[in-house]
């Protein structure tokens, strides 16, 4: 990050005195929230701990402000959504009933905008530029992709749009150059990189051309806007005495800069956030926007926040030693107002089903126990995780919700590599046939009919016999894919075990598709892998097949005696950030699945460990960590994590 200072940015102007009114602020906070609170100015960071009342904090600041003569005029709220910012100021307007729709509240892209509308003639934008949403930016990327493609004999190789966009606007969010993200995130492509640069380049083109911004260009133009036009930045930064941000661990290299400029005239920054949960460095936030607040602001006064409203001691407990072993970190020991509670619970398990199985059991024994299913959360570090969980809570009859993406089987990748196992089991399955056919460029629903009215009428066998014989009637840019397709059909048939089907199917034509056609591949490639060590525990792939149609055909509805909308939670950890739940189970505790390792450089234990520290302190009463010891390759380890709790300050349990 890049910081520009003025002479006039060196000195902050504290707006409140010292001795200003405490009242009845002083009965409602704790001494820890009332310092922050009611600290007169200057730049300030609040190190909130999970369940130490972030929320109340921000919003008692504001009407600490307000009461204490800051027009909420002169108050600038950043948060990262603007539902977030809004309850805050109902809140503030309830604690001190004046009005604050004059403060200025909401997401960096909601201010951003704001500010541009007020100045785009200055950065060459014409009056009334439009804002692209997600969906019309894919479709201007998807024009700009099919002009690159239509001049490049190599076009067959572009991946999707939305991966071209996507790959973009982490390099604009992360502040690094497309060319560097195109060869860290997707080495595959790299040959190609010039042709998805053209593309990029032909986008960013087109934009200024039609009069249009979109959610990057918001944050990159307010940076440059507040950077280069003095006038602009000084009446903003004058306008606003006091800048408050939420979770600004989750904040990235433009955000920081932004904050910086907008408060540069007085100075008085409250940054709230937790180093501790700083777990989004996918998306682009810079952790080191939180971890060197000091450098950027040498005069910071640092708040700490510890006291927790929400776990037992014990949980809190096996959390600061989980978080204790990252040397990068602001140290600080989380304290339970709450007293009493059980051991977290340590649970191995022979492998992934019976892990499955014990998870579902709990669940039902707590259900039939009088427990509110709303309180119980099952939370993995990623959603293939998830899978077999799913399935016994169905088979059990046990409602939930899956929070980190589509329930299993509803998944487009999941159905596309059954498919090839259905035509395999039944060379007649019309509908898996066209799903395949539609995966080849330049087939579409007419030419899939075509393709299949040939299969089932041209002389032969079944389908499967004229697979190679339909290269006649496939277009011109679908051969080569429909030839590798066909060569895959032949392999499956010699192939009776489904685990083995789905990994040849991968090797042979699919995984190359995944790649170049979504921009989260390797989670999905994960996905099916462990499909394919499920499918490990069937011989046939006809009862494969017939047990996975059933499992994604029931969904599990309310019992009669509970709530219409109580279900059981499953969460991905970075999902469930900022939520809570009774009872938390957190499974797929192996090295290698939690921690997720992967390649290459920019891998990060330390992230992985604030993830795992998020998991632990998701939970309020009870908590069990389960790992597996054995999967189809053989012997597999606990999380390393784990090794990091003292073995007191856990409870293990032995399954008979």
């Amino acid at each position: 990050m890049v910081l520009y200072c003025s002479a006039k940015m060196k000195k902050y102007v504290l707006n409140i005195a010292p001795s200003a009114r405490v009242g009845r602020f002083g009965e409602e906070l704790n001494p820890e929230q009332l310092a922050a609170v009611t600290c007169a100015g200057g730049p300030m960071l609040v190190l909130a701990g999970a369940g130490t009342g972030k929320t109340r904090t921000l919003t008692y600041r504001v009407a600490w402000l307000v009461e204490n003569g800051i027009r909420p005029y002169n108050i600038l709220l950043l948060t990262f959504t603007n539902k977030a910012s809004k309850e805050m100021m109902r809140r503030a307007v309830s604690l001190i009933g004046a009005d604050v729709t004059s403060l200025w509240g909401g997401t960096f892209h909601h201010i951003g905008n704001l500010i541009l509308k007020q100045h785009a003639r200055v950065l060459g934008y014409k009056e009334g530029f439009s804002i692209l949403d997600r969906t019309d930016t894919k479709d201007l990327f998807d024009s700009c992709r099919s002009n690159i493609a239509s001049a490049n004999k190599d076009s067959k190789l572009l991946p999707k749009a939305s991966i071209i966009a996507d790959t973009h606007s982490y390099a604009r969010n992360t502040s690094r150059a497309a060319s560097a993200v195109i060869t860290e995130r997707l080495p595959a492509l790299e040959p190609i990189a010039p042709m998805l640069l053209d593309v990029i380049n032909l986008y960013e083109r087109r934009k200024r051309e039609l009069n249009l911004v979109d959610f990057d260009d918001i944050l990159q133009n307010l940076v440059v806007l507040l950077r280069d036009h003095e006038d602009v930045r000084e009446y903003y930064s004058r306008r606003f005495q006091h800048v408050l941000v939420d979770e600004y661990q989750d904040t990235n290299s433009l955000q920081a800069e932004i904050v910086f400029l907008l408060s540069s005239y007085h100075r008085n920054i409250m940054a709230v956030g937790d180093d501790a949960q700083s777990i989004f460095s996918f998306r682009g936030a810079n952790f080191e926007n939180i971890l060197n607040f000091q450098k950027t602001y040498p005069d910071a006064r640092i708040f700490k926040l510890t006291t927790n409203y929400r776990s037992t001691p014990q949980v809190l407990n096996a959390a600061n030693f989980a978080i204790a072993a990252n040397s990068r970190q602001f140290r600080k020991d989380l304290v339970a107002v709450r007293g009493g509670g059980e051991l977290p619970a340590l649970v191995p398990l022979e492998d992934v089903r019976e892990q499955a199985l014990f998870v579902a059991s709990k669940i039902k024994d707590a259900i039939d126990e009088g427990a509110s299913m709303s309180g119980i959360a099952v939370l993995y570090r990623s959603h293939y995780q998830s899978m077999e969980v799913q399935m016994e809570l169905t088979r059990l009859g046990i409602p939930y919700d899956v929070r980190s993406g589509m329930k299993f089987f509803e998944q487009a990748h999941v159905k596309d590599i059954l498919s090839y196992l259905r035509i395999i089991s039944n060379p007649y399955d019309e509908i898996s046939w066209k799903r395949l056919l539609k995966m080849h460029p330049g087939i579409g629903n007419a030419t899939a009919e075509k393709i299949w009215r040939f299969l089932l009428e041209a002389p032969g066998e079944s389908p499967l016999d004229k697979a190679r014989a339909a290269l006649r009637i496939v277009p011109k840019k679908s051969i080569e894919h429909f030839t590798t397709f066909a060569a895959c059909l032949e392999e499956l048939r010699k192939i009776s075990s489904p685990s083995e089907a789905i990994t040849s199917a991968l090797r042979g034509n699919y995984e190359k598709y995944l790649f170049l056609s979504y921009t989260e591949a390797e989670t999905r490639l994960r996905d099916l892998v462990q499909l394919s060590e499920y499918a490990a525990n069937y011989t046939s792939t006809d009862t494969f097949l017939s047990e996975m149609a059933i499992q994604g055909a029931e969904q599990p509805m309310a019992t009669l005696d509970s709530a219409a909308d109580e279900h059981i939670v499953l969460s991905s950890i970075h999902q469930a950030k900022g939520l809570e739940w009774k009872t938390v189970f957190v499974v797929g505790l192996n090295d290698g699945q939690f921690p997720s390792i992967k390649s290459g450089k920019n891998w990060d234990e330390e992230e992985e460990r604030r993830l795992f520290y998020v998991a632990l302190t998701r939970a309020c009463d009870e908590l069990y960590l389960c790992y597996a010891y054995t999967s189809y390759t053989g012997l597999i380890r606990p999380s390393r994590f784990i090794k990091d709790i003292p073995r007191g300050l856990l409870e293990e349990i032995e399954i008979v």
